[in-house]
């Protein structure tokens, strides 16, 4: 809660601005804590018929659903830009309006989702408290109390029955920023916001605000204030409950979710080494890089050696045919059976020359 007054002490005007048309609208079609605020229009008679208990429960609205649906409406966008200018805010650190129509649909699906389910909560809900206050009205009638003790007994049970009511949609609160921050589909969200919330102390920060504003409204009920007063009465209340419902829900989801906050932190002084080594790669690419001798010559050497591993083999050099050589002997071979001959015919004309 603190944090919450903290931050809206710096940066109130984006959602007292974002909010200002819807609370307008809600004061004018509807009133804020009805399901307090009812027991003011008892007008201090308890002891009423089922048919007007009803009437004061539900109003007008069970006859004519469209202002509902307006509030709802213009609820729903108010939202959309405030979370989504925070959330903008937190990741950037600029806190700005810009470009209203991309912050609303940033949001605006993921926040109607978690509207709606809360209003069909809450139309269960009232169903629920008139049946415990015709429960209370009949046995109190029956038993005779004073009409100050029924009274009093109803106020108890719808202050109860508020606080529970607070506890049920407290989770549905951060259905909307799950789905647009993280993307999750909405039963993703829906199962991840017990998780998420479990152990935490989430609705101490939302009871003591939202408890104070409707026992304003109750009292302004109870003093029967002029219509022009109820209505700027009603303004302000619902000014300061969307205000402070959703930044509390963006700052409390930042922050048990530990998301980082540049709002807190700029950018500048928190390293980022993605875009740090972007930046030295741009520079190194621009500046000429010195060769390394070492690597260049163990690069040489590797070069080397694979080259003389793939150079082929010597041929050897293969002797040529000596074919002088073959004719002599051939000759020499051929002649010496010429030369046998001869020697042996000079030595028969030798013999013969004797024998004369």
């Amino acid at each position: 809660m603190g944090q919450t007054f903290s931050y809206l002490k710096k940066n109130f005007w984006l959602p007292v601005v974002a909010m200002v048309i819807p609370s307008i609208v809600a004061c004018f079609l509807s009133t804020p804590y009805w399901e307090v605020s009812f027991v003011a229009a008892f007008d201090y008679a308890p002891y009423l018929s089922a048919s007007q208990t009803f009437r004061i429960l539900f109003g007008d609205s069970w006859q004519y659903f469209w202002p509902v649906v307006v509030v709802a409406i213009v609820q729903v966008f108010g939202a959309a830009l405030v979370m989504s200018g925070i959330d903008r805010h937190f990741r950037t650190g600029r806190l700005s309006l810009r470009d209203p129509l991309r912050l609303i649909n940033n949001s605006v699906f993921p926040i109607a989702i978690g509207v709606t389910v809360m209003s069909a909560a809450s139309i269960v809900w009232r169903f629920l408290l008139f049946g415990l206050v015709m429960l209370v009205q009949v046995s109190a009638e029956a038993m005779a109390f004073p009409a100050g003790a029924a009274l009093a007994v109803i106020s108890a049970l719808a202050v109860g029955m508020f606080i529970i009511h607070g506890l049920i949609i407290t989770p549905m609160l951060f259905w909307a920023p799950i789905m647009f921050v993280y993307g999750y589909r909405f039963r993703d969200a829906a199962a991840t916001s017990f998780k998420l919330i479990a152990g935490k102390k989430i609705f101490r920060g939302l009871f003591m605000p939202m408890v104070l504003l409707a026992g304003v409204q109750l009292l302004v009920g109870f003093l029967q204030a002029p219509t022009a007063v109820a209505y700027v009465v009603n303004f302000f209340v619902f000014l300061a409950t969307n205000v402070y419902a959703t930044v509390y829900t963006v700052l409390t989801f930042y922050g048990i979710s530990e998301l980082d906050r540049r709002d807190i932190e700029p950018y500048r002084n928190i390293p980022l080494p993605v875009l740090h080594n972007k930046q030295e790669k741009e520079n190194a690419d621009k500046q000429p890089q010195k060769p390394d001798n070492r690597q260049a010559s163990a690069d040489a050497d590797g070069e080397n050696a694979q080259n003389a591993s793939a150079k082929p083999p010597r041929a050897v050099k293969q002797k040529k045919p000596d074919n002088n050589g073959s004719a002599k002997k051939k000759r020499t071979a051929q002649a010496a059976p010429a030369k046998k001959r001869a020697a042996s015919k000079s030595k028969e004309q030798k013999a013969d020359g004797d024998g004369v």
